[in-house]
């Protein structure tokens, strides 16, 4: 039986730094508290669908209320403008990942360098590299899912839990965003 705090593909071992699991009451806090945030929306937000909302609804409520930048990966650029949504980015996560481990960048607004990173419905196996390279390489950086799956190589991440908890973990994290 796979644990919450479990990885949810057996073979990723996160070595002795590893994640903690995140509430949506401890990810608010995090957003709101971060001096330069940023959002990446993976491909799994064009195939999720929770209670009738889809994860690309989710990901416009969390930008919005939260009013970090948001970067919109693989093919979901499509969806956020069909929403009437216009993401701040657009590019492949690898190139993100690529531009975040680079301690000169000056982040996607030219603003200065990001302090916080928070994923949401990346696949697997993808998101678990991404977010490896960024614990190794990119140590200024704090990093937090909000998938599905708990996400070892991520400073904290949602737990390993089913779709109605999942929505409900979103639900409530909207909610605190919303109150400022």
């Amino acid at each position: 039986m796979v644990e919450k705090d479990d990885p949810w593909e057996i073979a990723n071992i996160p070595g002795p730094r590893r994640g903690k699991i995140l509430t949506p009451v401890i990810a608010a806090r995090m957003i709101k508290e971060a001096k330069r945030p940023l959002f990446i929306v993976g491909s799994l937000a064009l195939e999720t669908e929770l209670n009738g909302k889809s994860l690309t609804e989710y990901a416009i409520e969390i930008a919005k209320e939260s009013q970090m930048p948001l970067v919109a990966v693989a093919h979901t650029l499509k969806a956020f403008l069909e929403r009437g949504f216009e993401p701040d980015s657009s590019m492949p996560l690898i190139n993100i990942i690529d531009r975040l481990r680079d301690a000169d960048w000056e982040g996607l607004k030219g603003a200065g360098q990001h302090d916080l990173v928070v994923f949401i419905g990346m696949l697997y196996y993808i998101g678990s590299q991404g977010l490896s390279t960024l614990k190794h390489f990119a140590p200024w950086l704090r990093t937090i899912t909000l998938c599905r799956f708990f996400h070892p190589n991520a400073d904290m991440s949602f737990p390993n839990m089913s779709e109605e908890e999942w929505a409900n973990y979103l639900d409530e994290l909207v909610a605190k965003l919303r109150m400022g």
